[in-house]
């Protein structure tokens, strides 16, 4: 069975990650996928598109202008009838709105996985796209999304086939594995002697309102200072509000004790020398780097929304805390810092991969593509 997987990445985040597990696994077990690579003409090749290539996975690169015109549409097209899939797998906004609205035949069969729904800014750009989103998910043949309270969400409650399939990733030591070959370097000096330096909490993710970084660094400050004062931050990732963190992180007089580390390829590393791992996230599907952390077995700290209860059981697995409250953070901070152990993820490495595995992941989208494929009466 050929599958053709469409993305528009701009970087390798959770959601691309996630695909390249996706489509090894189904190479592994004699499926046929391809990656389709959608970005502006002109763009050379992308580190999304290398990574795949260094895994063997094919990769077809497609550049076309960003708006939905006829013409753009007649080129996605040409590119999908030249691979010939039985199965399309979109991945985002961008290929939805291109593909889904058109009638099956043309198209042929079709999915779709909401890694995220983040809302944008009204009469935005992105809210257009967004809007177009929501009328193109109506006309796709499934739509899958990756936590059952996605299904609660007003604009997917109501469209007649959905279903949840979760992220899943490999076991740690085939992920450490990968890096290897692929020549990933050894984590920066600098970062690891931070971490040694003092007990340190790491957060990963794109520096974006979503992610709740401003919060958490008033809660930090609120909890060092009530605290012994000896505890550092390291915020991993890179984005649009980087500048703003730093000059907060100057105004509530953290500049030495909060690091922010800009990207670090497989920045999970460094929780290896973490005391904790946070997440304050506003909103979330079923974030990748949570899942990683469980695998390290380090404390987690983490907000309640999307799939992150189910993953952490509840507070069984990690402390939950609400959403947008810093008083809670701080708090969920202060109790990390001075509760002695058990570490609260201690046991979660290897459960982990078994219900959040990338194998089991596989075999659950196989189930719909060959639903998808059958002839309809």
């Amino acid at each position: 069975m050929r599958i053709l997987h469409l993305v528009h990445s701009e970087g390798i985040y959770g959601a691309e990650r996630i695909l390249l597990y996706l489509a090894r696994e189904q190479q592994r077990s004699g499926l046929q996928p391809a990656l389709g690579s959608i970005r502006d003409p002109g763009t050379g090749q992308t580190p999304f598109e290398a990574l795949a290539g260094s895994w063997g996975l094919p990769v077809v690169p497609i550049r076309v202008a960003p708006r939905p015109t006829p013409g753009v549409i007649r080129e996605l097209l040409r590119v999908v009838r030249g691979v010939a899939p039985h199965v399309l797998h979109s991945h985002g906004y961008k290929p939805n709105i291109l593909l889904g609205p058109l009638p099956r035949r043309t198209r042929g069969p079709m999915l779709t996985t909401l890694h995220g729904w983040t809302g944008a800014r009204a009469f935005s750009a992105l809210w257009l796209y967004e809007w177009l989103d929501r009328l193109a998910l109506r006309r796709i043949d499934s739509v899958v999304v990756v936590t059952p309270s996605m299904l609660q969400l007003p604009a997917l409650r109501a469209l007649p086939r959905r279903q949840v399939i979760e992220n899943g990733i490999p076991p740690l030591a085939e992920r450490l594995s990968d890096l290897a070959a692929a020549g990933a370097g050894a984590l920066p000096d600098e970062l690891v002697d931070f971490t040694l330096r003092a007990p340190t909490m790491v957060a990963i993710g794109r520096l974006s309102p979503e992610k709740g970084f401003l919060l958490l660094l008033e809660a930090f400050a609120r909890a060092r200072a009530e605290g012994d004062g000896e505890q550092q931050l390291l915020i991993v990732g890179d984005g649009a509000l980087r500048a703003l963190l730093a000059r907060r992180i100057a105004e509530l007089g953290l500049s030495g004790s909060v690091r922010l580390a800009g990207y670090v390829e497989a920045a999970d590393r460094l929780l290896q020398h973490a005391c904790g791992f946070v997440m304050s996230s506003l909103t979330e599907g079923m974030p990748l780097v949570l899942l990683e952390a469980m695998q390290w077995r380090v404390p987690i700290l983490a907000t309640s929304v999307g799939a992150i209860p189910d993953l952490l059981e509840r507070g069984r697995r990690g402390l939950l805390v609400p959403p947008g409250d810093v008083a809670a953070l701080t708090a969920g901070l202060l109790r990390m810092w001075h509760t002695p152990a058990p570490r609260p993820c201690a046991d979660a490495g290897q459960p982990a991969a078994e219900p959040y595995g990338s194998s089991q992941m596989a075999q659950r989208y196989l189930d719909v593509y060959r639903a998808l494929s059958e002839p309809r009466s």
